[in-house]
């Protein structure tokens, strides 16, 4: 009996051990291979196009990943995209599945819902993974979903400085450019940043 093809997923992480983790993940399951890893988004966009992987799972804290996704059919319509964040409120998920992201994940979900997610964007399907449904499920019964623009979201919880710093990643600046022209520690970038 013949095999059938294994989905290509390139993974997108800008943090060496959690890429090395889901690359390990990923590469264990026997409907899936890893095609590459990369670190920024010039580099996914760039791998994406060489490599036409079916599946990018991509590192909310890249960048502004939203345009990416959207721009992502330009150069190569086929790729689906799972985004793997540290975030799981309402908006979030919304703005990532509203840019065209086939699946949405936390770093805290099961091991099985990141694999559910991979899997389903090789299908085409939506996936959002336990952490980002139960916020969903919860606001829906109590009526409270609300999404509102997202520079209304921003400064209604950040302070001064988090909404500069968000400024400053949303134009694709680095963690470590944003510390130089802030004035900033990295450290304390990244805590604005996860934030």
């Amino acid at each position: 009996m013949a095999h059938p093809r294994k989905a290509d997923v390139l993974v997108a992480d800008a943090e060496p051990f959690a890429r090395a983790g889901l690359v390990q993940l990923i590469h264990s399951h026997a409907e899936l291979r890893i095609c590459g890893e990369v670190e920024t988004l010039p580099s996914a966009r760039d791998w994406c196009a060489r490599l036409q992987p079916r599946v990018l799972v991509l590192d909310a804290g890249l960048g502004e990943i939203c345009s990416f996704i959207k721009d992502l059919p330009q150069w190569r319509r086929e790729t689906r995209v799972v985004v793997m964040t540290r975030l799981d409120g309402a908006f979030s998920t919304h703005r990532a599945f509203q840019a065209g992201a086939c699946g949405y994940v936390t770093r805290r979900d099961p091991v099985v819902g990141v694999i559910g997610a991979v899997l389903a964007a090789v299908q085409g399907l939506r996936f959002a993974g336990p952490q980002a449904r139960d916020v969903l499920l919860e606001k829906m019964a109590c009526g409270t979903v609300e999404f509102r623009s997202l520079e209304d979201t921003a400064r209604s919880i950040l302070s001064a400085r988090e909404l500069e710093v968000y400024r400053l990643i949303g134009h694709g600046e680095s963690t470590r450019n944003v510390a130089e022209r802030l004035g900033l520690s990295v450290k304390t970038v990244e805590t604005h940043r996860e934030r």
